[in-house]
């Protein structure tokens, strides 16, 4: 029989093939549940997607090998191959005492281990045979081994030492481990007799050949040569991340839910994020983005600057230009960094577009990064790893972008963060994905990613005190230029980490401070909304003489350091406190007015004149 062309094996698979030679323990760890595109010996080496068992077998039957097993926890053992059972391999299950297709306890697997594998029980004139533990991981349970898992491990371990080779290749164990930690160190380690290959994920050029071959079966596939290898390659980037058999799983998605090729990318999404439909891309999402600038005015006073570069980064997502400018097509639909003084519509811009794209400003989740200054932090983001408290629970973002794919991210002052967290931002970012503490993947293709910082309005001076570093006399191209400079300096210099500013630094949306005439404006809101809880509450009406009013101004706008907050809170303490002592002693009947003539201070405290 004619072995497959090396050049069309992959190299892990060719590995396998001299290991087979050398070795007669293999342990297969890495991608080991996927499809791989591997020649047929038995079709003349026509490429086909195979199994991991079926790859092993196409090299092992080109080396010689009679017969390949597998067994299964929970299923036992099985005739891989060849389909029907040689002599050699009934009498083999014989001498082992054990019955395919059967459940074997720990006892019976190492006697069929000792039958494959020891010498003194292999006639040198039969052809070797391999058996693939093809779970090896779930042969044990807990982290201290029982005396029957032990006394499996030892003789595994003594009868590879023993074994010889039979013609050109030993009698060969295969491991099947996702990761190799899962057998014993002391198994592993220093092990000679024991080659560890590692099966890798497809890289951009596997996925190419994949989608060369399955573009085919796409619905309304292109004829035309160029088309086709338009689409190849945008099927092998936008599947980033991706196995070859979830590649085929798209296909058949595709045809499942009649997702044109040239709609290639809508069906990986799809794939990944569980929701057919694309609200990126609806007619809704264009409507609410035409008047989006004048709304987001109304909410967000005094920063039209912030607005419209928020607005553009969302416009690349709607037209589908978003990551056009890279080759990777599996960024978030945008990313911003709000950078500015306190007070000024950070947040509040971040709620807003949550309530613009997806009708509810609940519709985001926010994360404040003072809360995950300590490295352990980590988990509640991801989630806790095997082994740990809690760790069944998932991760907070994690668990909420998996049931909501199509969200606003809020990383609220994200300078206070362990720097390891950064990491993962870092990831987010370059692939948009997630890996949680129990190894799935959470992809965040859909969601808006917001930052925000304070960084560079007070800066540490030589001294390390701080000191102010932009004030309301600058215009906002001066406040912009400074605040970016130190935004840079903490990324490159303090934090040592580049690479993120990199990612960032074209998404900095620099706020402007709270100017005079926006102070007095949302402090007049505020009033409205105090009137407007009163209307609802008491069914009573509640005035204000010119002179209240002027007075409420002034005080909620005399100082401006804290932005808005400070005014909403000049208004709690000059306004709802005193009226809500009031209506607590004297509340109003429905229909009645209440008049505030005035304000006056009180000690600490202020008080109402009413008329």
């Amino acid at each position: 029989m004619t072995s497959p062309s090396a050049e069309e094996r992959p190299p892990w698979l060719r590995e396998v093939d001299l290991a087979l030679c050398a070795h007669p323990q293999i342990l297969l760890t890495g991608n080991v549940h996927d499809l791989y595109r591997l020649p047929d010996p038995a079709s003349d080496g026509r490429i086909r997607f195979m199994t991991l068992l079926e790859g092993l077998w196409s090299v092992a039957e080109a080396r010689g090998y009679g017969a390949m097993l597998a067994y299964y926890t929970g299923v036992g053992v099985e005739v891989v191959a060849p389909r029907q059972q040689v002599p050699a391999v009934t009498q083999l299950l014989r001498d082992a005492g054990v019955e395919p297709n059967r459940q074997l306890p720990l006892t019976s697997l190492r006697d069929l281990l000792t039958a494959v594998v020891d010498p003194e029980r292999r006639r040198a004139d039969q052809p070797p045979v391999a058996l693939v533990l093809a779970d090896a991981a779930r042969l044990f349970f807990g982290e201290m081994l029982s005396p029957e898992e032990r006394l499996l491990m030892s003789a595994a371990d003594r009868l590879a030492y023993r074994s010889t080779p039979v013609g050109s290749a030993y009698n060969t164990v295969f491991w099947v481990l996702d990761r190799e930690h899962d057998l014993p160190s002391w198994f592993v380690t220093g092990n000679h007799t024991l080659r560890i290959t590692a099966i890798p994920e497809p890289d951009l050029a596997a996925r190419l050949r994949t989608a060369g071959d399955l573009i085919e079966a796409l619905p309304d596939a292109p004829t035309q040569q160029e088309d086709r290898d338009r689409l190849v390659r945008r099927f092998a980037e936008s599947s980033h991340g991706m196995r070859i058999r979830s590649m085929r799983d798209v296909v058949r998605l595709s045809n499942a839910a009649g997702i044109g090729a040239e709609q290639v990318d809508d069906a990986i999404r799809a794939y990944r994020v569980g929701v057919p439909d694309n609200p990126w891309q609806g007619d809704a999402m264009r409507e609410r983005l035409m008047q989006a600038e004048t709304t987001l005015g109304q909410r967000v006073l005094g920063q039209p600057d912030a607005v419209r570069r928020a607005l553009d980064i969302l416009a690349r997502s709607v037209t589908g230009l978003a990551g056009a400018q890279t080759t990777s097509r599996n960024m978030p639909r945008g990313v911003l960094l709000f950078a500015g003084p306190t007070g000024v519509g950070k947040t509040e811009l971040a709620k807003a577009l949550a309530e613009l794209l997806f009708g509810d400003e609940k519709a985001y989740l926010r994360f404040d990064m003072s809360e995950f200054s300590a490295e352990h932090a980590e988990a509640r983001l991801i989630g806790a790893p095997p082994g740990f408290v809690g760790h069944d629970a998932g991760g907070e973002l994690t668990n909420g972008i998996r049931q909501q794919p199509f969200r606003v991210v809020l990383f609220d002052e994200i300078e206070k963060a362990h720097p390891r967290l950064l990491d993962k931002f870092l990831q987010i970012l370059d692939d948009g994905r997630l890996t949680d503490g129990q190894g799935g993947t959470v992809y965040f293709t859909e969601a808006l990613i917001v930052f925000t910082t304070n960084l560079g309005i007070i800066v540490p001076d030589d001294d390390g005190k701080p000191r102010v570093n932009v004030t309301a006399e600058q215009d906002l191209p001066q406040i912009e230029e400074l605040v970016r400079s130190h935004i840079e300096l903490f990324f490159r210099t303090f934090l040592g980490r580049p690479e993120l500013f990199n990612r960032v630094q074209q998404s900095i949306v620099v706020f402007d401070f709270v100017r005079e005439h926006v102070a007095a404006e949302l402090a007049d809101r505020a009033i409205e909304r105090v009137a407007a809880t009163v209307a609802r509450r008491y069914e009573a009406t509640l005035k204000f003489s010119d002179q209240a009013r002027t007075e409420l101004r002034d005080q909620a706008t005399y100082d401006l350091s804290n932005g808005g907050r400070g005014i909403i809170s000049a208004i709690e303490k000059h306004l709802v406190n005193p009226l809500a002592r009031h209506l607590f002693a004297h509340p109003p009947a429905p229909g009645d007015t209440v008049l505030i003539e005035d304000i006056e201070q009180d000690g600490q405290n202020w008080r109402l004149v009413l008329g």
